[in-house]
């Protein structure tokens, strides 16, 4: 495994952040399509976003590209599938919505991302039945798929040792004590960068991304 911490800005709506994150060096961007989230767009505005990104990153490094999926229809996935490239397909293991295991919507074992709310203690065993090379470990809270601002204990995760991405309550303030302490493959983050609810803030990106990349260079 790399050494170098990744980082994940979810909840892209525009073009400002997005040229941030791009600057910044994130690893992963993330277009949201969940109906319940305040970051939710249209395939339109992703297809105009992605179009933006592959004309703006001449000589810099592209990040990956994640689709992220909660309660959304699924006539609408498999045509968001279809028409805009992609990445990575993050799938919220408690949606009610979620594709079969035999669904072809999930696409192929590499660019699944199951994103799995920790309400316990877990261990690599206990995540087994997720098949995807990389978890994203979130707080939980009722009906939302992520993007809260909530923690969870730390210590619940202290025996997870395949690759994750942290999530929940992750800020500028607190990432690099994160990094430093749960030694994940990378964080991810959305509302801990907003000014207000499905806005971001380039500064907060941009210290965001500083801050834990900081914590491997010390």
């Amino acid at each position: 495994m790399e050494t170098s911490i990744k980082v994940k800005i979810c909840g892209i709506k525009d073009t400002e952040a997005l040229t941030c994150c791009l600057e910044e060096g994130a690893d992963f961007i993330g277009l949201n399509f969940s109906p319940v989230s305040a970051r939710n767009i249209s395939p339109q505005t992703a297809a105009k976003l992605l179009s933006y990104l592959e004309n703006s990153s001449a000589g810099l490094e592209k990040p990956k590209v994640v689709f992220l999926f909660y309660k959304t229809p699924l006539p609408l996935i498999k045509f968001i599938l279809k028409e805009l490239p992609h990445d990575f397909r993050q799938w919220v293991t408690d949606d009610p919505l979620l594709p079969g295991l035999t669904s072809p919507l999930l696409g192929p074992y590499s660019k699944r991302i199951y994103s799995h709310r920790v309400t316990h203690r877990e261990d690599d065993d206990s995540l087994t039945y997720l098949h995807s090379p990389l978890l994203i470990l979130d707080s939980f809270v009722p009906g939302m798929g992520g993007g809260t601002g909530e923690s969870f204990p730390w210590e619940f995760i202290k025996d997870v040792k395949r690759p994750f991405l942290l999530a929940g309550g992750l800020k500028p303030e607190n990432v690099e004590k994160a990094v430093r302490t749960v030694k994940p493959y990378g964080v991810d983050v959305a509302s801990g960068v907003e000014s207000s609810p499905g806005v971001k803030d380039p500064n907060l990106i941009r210290q965001f991304i500083r801050n834990a990349k900081k914590s491997h260079t010390q």
